[in-house]
């Protein structure tokens, strides 16, 4: 039966009021495959778990860092292992309990027959009732008495009951019902729900995209537990201004690469000045880590040309060098040469700024191996980007002149310094 004009404008308006991170991409099979779900408690309120544990343990050992589960934290983990009942061609592979999210990695084998917003809306469904159990809520009685508002009202009616009555009977019954619901998934009329409406879902495709989910998911009571030990690592600074950054600067670094074409270089500088950090006072920069290295005399920029790249084991060694030395290295790290001097300095935990090619989101806290140089204070990350929520980040080759030449404005050098 096709949708009515009312739903469809009902399911674009739902559309349009979650956010970019929990709306669905339309070119992804959500009946197959590896998927990383992460839902989060209304407001939320740490109810599920406590992180605890001591951040320097190794993983394993009893002292290990890890969520210790609240009685409501248990009943969520519960109903997370029995979807399998539901969805036999669901695995459920690992799984988080945060005190106030949860991270799930899910997988979806080939036969299955349920879209996964189903599978996670019947989740979010059994997790709401155990909440409810918790608070004392008799839910279950309460949906029984207006069950039996309908069963009474059918037999005033009398069994020779028409239809037209007995669908105007189960339409005011259904209105009834619908008169203590909330659109927004905040309550119903038996309670409150755990999880917000919508979730988080990122699809995994390789063996090591599911490693790197399950490794993701295991690690989040550690980095919560040192996050909150050296919170001051993770603040986050905003809207910050420099005599030295300036519009016209950026567009002159856009215009060195597009000179040869007015028409291409008209649209990248356009493209450009939508994506800059800005506000009354011109444009601006945010950044997050250690802020002192931004005001280190000694610094130097990074950035490894094509037209070096025979050159690159010498400038390597000179960077390396330079930041045993005490210097702090800046760059974007956009080619791979350049992260690979970047898992370098990160090895052997030397001083560095990373210029990062979007935005710093609020619950941002670095990722992967830079969320542990930033609570060793070995990293500062600093952006001109206002952030976009994107899945796939396309970096374009305008945002990498104005990227690096941003290292060069931290550094006041050119970036030839090591020849």
């Amino acid at each position: 039966m096709p949708y009515t004009s009312e739903q469809k404008a009902m399911m674009r308006k739902k559309e349009a009021s979650l956010p970019d991170a929990m709306r669905r991409d339309p070119n992804v099979n959500y009946y197959e495959g590896w998927f990383h779900v992460t839902l989060n408690t209304r407001d939320g309120v740490p109810v599920l778990s406590i992180c605890e544990g001591d951040i320097n343990a190794a993983d394993g050992a009893t002292d290990a860092p890890r969520c210790k589960l609240t009685q409501l934290g248990k009943a969520v983990e519960k109903e997370w292992r029995s979807i399998n009942r539901y969805y036999k061609y669901c695995i459920c592979d690992e799984l988080q309990v945060m005190p106030e999210h949860i991270h799930a990695l899910l997988h979806l084998l080939p036969g299955n027959k349920g879209h996964l917003g189903r599978i996670v809306n019947g989740l979010m469904i059994g997790c709401t009732h155990a909440y409810w159990d918790t608070l004392g809520i008799p839910w279950r009685e309460m949906r029984k008495q207006l069950d039996d508002v309908l069963k009474h009202k059918l037999e005033e009616a009398g069994a020779n009951i028409d239809d037209e009555t007995r669908r105007e009977i189960e339409v005011k019954h259904k209105a009834l019902i619908e008169e203590h619901q909330d659109r927004l998934h905040m309550r119903s009329f038996r309670g409150p729900a755990l999880f917000v409406r919508g979730y988080n879902d990122m699809e995994a495709i390789t063996d090591d995209e599911v490693e790197i989910k399950r490794l993701y998911i295991r690690n989040n009571p550690r980095k919560r537990l040192i996050q909150g030990y050296r919170h001051e690592c993770f603040q986050k600074h905003r809207n910050r201004h420099s005599r030295n950054w300036t519009l016209d600067r950026v567009m002159n670094a856009v215009a060195a690469a597009f000179s040869y074409n007015t028409e291409k270089l008209a649209m990248a500088q356009k493209a450009v000045k939508a994506r800059l950090n800005a506000d009354e006072r011109g444009i601006a920069l945010d950044y997050i880590g250690n802020v002192e290295l931004l005001s280190s005399e000694k610094k130097l920029p990074l950035v490894c040309h094509r037209a070096d790249a025979n050159l690159f084991e010498v400038q390597k060694e000179a960077v390396i060098n330079a930041a045993r030395n005490g210097f702090v290295i800046v760059s974007a790290f956009i080619s791979q040469k350049e992260r690979d001097i970047k898992q370098l300095l990160i090895a052997e935990q030397l001083s560095f700024v990373e210029i990062i090619d979007n935005g710093i989101a609020e619950k941002y806290k670095g990722v992967g191996k830079s969320f542990y140089a930033l609570a060793e204070r070995k990293l500062c990350q600093i952006t001109p980007w206002n952030y976009r929520y994107e899945k796939d980040v396309k970096v374009s080759r305008e945002m990498c002149m104005v990227m690096n030449e941003l290292a060069r404005v931290i550094c006041g050098k050119n970036d030839d310094w090591w020849k």
